[in-house]
């Protein structure tokens, strides 16, 4: 049976990409894929979520018909797999760092090993044709786990992730307070170096989510704030932009912080009422994320492996 090898190269990477790669190679195996994850033989087990995929170290040998699946931003690894007689696939879930390192800095001679790229939203898929020479584009879309991410009784927080826009969180949260007469009644929460579990209790608690976004390709976290029912304000991130009206939360122009300030105020006033137009957002928040849901996912990703790569399970 041929084995589907997922190559993660960073050992440490708490993001959601990181996550998603062992997500798909569990999914893989509970559907009958021979399928692994295959990192550096001195990584650490990863803690910070829960998986069941199987691992191993970078030095196993590979078979001959091994599938290598190769991250967009790792330009080591897609220049040692260039070597390789594998077929391979590049899974793209930031076509920045695609075009900004990873595959950008190959010389030409290697860059016709990869031609067949798996993109995580129809944005991505969109700029890799737009930018890349390829055979195949194929969307396996990212998802908010919805066996882990859920409403729960909704307190005074406001949740958010700062990590890539700590300046902006900064600026926001200063305005706000100013804006908001009863912003010293709201519990401000980062979840920058929460566990997957953690994140899902605090979202799911969360009456308001800021959305950081930047230059994200699909915009997990956020995804995931509206599975929660979360009243989301802020930025979509670019990708956000294929999930994102104005319906299911508050969003602003990209860097615009006393927009996304305005715009958090509105979310926590409406929060604050309760009724009918908190209820309709909520709602609206949940149905957008049965679209990016696991069940969806499974199925797509079935069908790439499948029906465009001639893999059978």
């Amino acid at each position: 049976m041929t084995r589907i090898v997922y190559v993660t190269p960073f050992a440490h990477s708490r993001s959601g990409g990181a996550k998603m790669i062992f997500r798909h190679v569990e999914t893989l195996c509970d559907l009958g894929f021979d399928a692994v994850v295959r990192r550096p033989a001195e990584a650490a087990p990863l803690t910070w979520f829960d998986h069941r995929a199987p691992v191993e170290g970078g030095s196993a040998p590979l078979g001959a018909d091994d599938i290598l699946v190769l991250p967009e931003d790792s330009t080591e690894a897609l220049l040692q797999a260039a070597a390789l007689p594998n077929r391979k696939v590049i899974f793209c879930q930031n076509p920045y760092a695609l075009a900004g390192h990873g595959l950008a800095d190959l010389p030409a001679e290697l860059k016709v090993q990869y031609r067949t790229f798996m993109a995580c939203g129809v944005g991505v898929a969109g700029m890799i044709a737009r930018f890349f020479d390829y055979d195949l584009i194929s969307v396996t879309p990212g998802f908010a786990d919805e066996r882990t991410f859920g409403p729960r009784p909704k307190e005074q927080i406001i949740a958010c992730s700062p990590r890539r826009r700590r300046l902006e969180e900064k600026t926001i949260r200063y305005m706000f307070e100013r804006l908001c007469p009863s912003a010293g009644a709201w519990r401000w929460i980062a979840m920058d170096t929460a566990s997957e579990a953690e994140v899902a209790d605090v979202m799911g608690r969360a009456s308001v989510f800021l959305s950081l976004a930047k230059m994200e390709a699909l915009g997990l976290t956020a995804l995931e704030a509206l599975a929660s029912e979360c009243l989301v304000a802020g930025f979509t991130g670019v990708g956000g932009r294929e999930f994102a009206s104005s319906v299911n939360g508050l969003w602003v122009e990209e860097n615009d912080c006393e927009a996304a300030a305005h715009a958090l105020v509105r979310a926590v006033a409406l929060a604050e009422q309760g009724g009918g137009a908190a209820a309709l957002m909520r709602h609206a928040a949940a149905q957008t994320a049965t679209q990016w849901s696991h069940a969806a996912f499974a199925q797509a990703l079935a069908a790439f492996w499948r029906d465009r790569m001639a893999v059978t399970a």
